[in-house]
């Protein structure tokens, strides 16, 4: 990282970057009263197993699995296999299309499905790494803590993706939707 780069307008870049890449994600259009809303595939696709690698990955780092104890732990097995069917059906429902409608019955369960599923990626795991690693200090618990803040951000870009007041991101962060992938595959790299 440039050392003469501020932190404020790094985050002013990376807020521009994110903004085009909602964008880029899904489309708006309305006839009458009639609003459609159009999903890119891909990134539906590529962003949910981005949160499915980080939750498989956290689950079996210590102090998470520790810190979630065993019934949290089968809650989240439960969250995992259930997200791995909704991108499935997902995928399934888009079949070979670059983008699908969101008001197509299949497409709409699947993807509320994967919705309700990060979330509870969001409470179950991401929650554990963010509250009890707060007095822990590890290079290990520095890569959750950075996965973690990639997931929330791709959970955030997914919600975005159909909700039609924009996006509302928890905080300004600096990834857009790949740079959070690659952050999460660092941390499912150096714990695999």
């Amino acid at each position: 990282m440039n050392p003469n780069l501020s932190r404020r307008s790094l985050l002013r870049a990376g807020a521009g970057t994110l903004a085009a890449g909602l964008l880029a994600a899904c489309t708006t259009s309305k006839s009458g009263t009639t609003t459609t809303i159009t999903l890119n595939v891909a990134e539906v696709v590529d962003y949910g197993n981005a949160i499915l690698s980080f939750a498989s990955t956290a689950i079996n780092v210590s102090f998470v699995a520790s810190a979630m104890g065993t019934a949290s732990l089968a809650l989240a097995n439960t969250v995992i296999s259930s997200l791995k069917l909704a991108l499935s059906a997902f995928s399934t429902a888009a079949g070979s299309s670059t983008s699908v409608s969101y008001s197509s019955a299949s497409v709409k369960a699947a993807f509320d499905s994967i919705l309700a599923d990060v979330e509870k990626v969001d409470t179950l795991i991401i929650a554990v790494i963010t509250g009890t690693a707060a007095n822990l200090s590890s290079s290990v618990v520095s890569e959750a803590k950075t996965a973690a803040g990639a997931a929330e951000t791709l959970i955030d870009l997914l919600k975005a993706m159909i909700d039609m007041s924009g996006p509302r991101l928890r905080g300004v962060s600096p990834l857009n939707g790949d740079a959070a992938i690659g952050e999460i595959a660092v941390f499912a790299a150096s714990q695999g």
